[in-house]
């Protein structure tokens, strides 16, 4: 009797630290811990610091039924990117294939799988061209809020809190491993960790959507000293080819 008296005291002490410690991972809602906000801004200085630069993408991303299942396709692509102007990104998935090239005056947008594209001729740079994409045509590109020109400003913009998990491996990559949350998704991103604090993986996941779908991309193969020429980052039609015209966001997909 006296062992269970003992045990019975040990739990309902138990109970009341439990209740006065915080959750894991759990930070002020209103709060953004100095130590992930300070990794955040090393990444983008780093990227901010070269004026070009390429890398490649491997997505997951999930599409909700109407039943509530789940279902999971994938992608993968390659970006490179050539500061203040100049922008190409390939992208080939389960649902599509598309060929984004900016060259500071005319964006296009060719569909691999069917061979039409659409061209918008503009004075822009990246920022302003990825604003355009996504405001006027309802498209963007994979990690585009990486190819900003301020990345970390792009990012922090709308969050409410963020936190350091701690130390985690992608791809073998040892890197610091931050969760942030805004008003309709939670984000997480792996930095690596070192003199080079390149993002490695980036996760959203959709909180108001049914289902909660998640996006997930790895990064890899990061060159930041890329031998691009002018002619990567203009077009031309390939043979068969035929050009149509982007429909604007409030009228349907702006993809061609």
């Amino acid at each position: 009797m006296k062992r269970r008296g003992r045990l019975t005291l040990f739990l309902a002490l138990l109970l009341v630290v439990c209740s006065i410690l915080p959750l894991a991972g759990e930070n002020d809602a209103s709060a953004i811990e100095p130590h992930a906000d300070r990794i955040l801004q090393e990444m983008s200085a780093y990227l901010q610091s070269a004026d070009q630069f390429t890398f490649q993408t491997d997505v997951t991303y999930d599409s909700v039924l109407a039943s509530g299942q789940k279902i999971q396709f994938g992608a993968t692509g390659e970006v490179a990117i050539h500061r203040p102007d100049r922008l190409r990104v390939e992208y080939r998935g389960d649902e599509g294939a598309r060929r984004v090239v900016f060259n500071g005056h005319k964006l296009t947008v060719h569909d691999l799988r069917v061979n039409l594209y659409a061209q918008h001729e503009m004075k822009a740079n990246i920022d302003t061209a990825l604003d355009i994409m996504f405001e006027k045509f309802g498209f963007s590109v994979p990690t585009a809020d990486l190819v900003y020109a301020d990345p970390y400003a792009t990012l922090i913009a709308s969050v409410d809190s963020g936190y350091v998990l701690g130390q985690h491996a992608v791809q073998g990559v040892s890197c610091h491993h931050l969760a942030f949350s805004q008003e309709s998704i939670d984000w997480q991103i792996w930095i690596e960790d070192g003199p080079r604090p390149l993002p490695r993986k980036l996760l959203i996941t959709y909180k108001d959507e049914p289902g909660a779908p998640q996006y997930t991309v790895q990064l890899s193969r990061w060159d930041l000293r890329p031998r691009i020429s002018e002619a990567y980052f203009e077009f031309h039609p390939p043979a068969g080819a035929s050009r149509i015209e982007f429909l604007a966001a409030e009228e349907g997909e702006a993809a061609p």
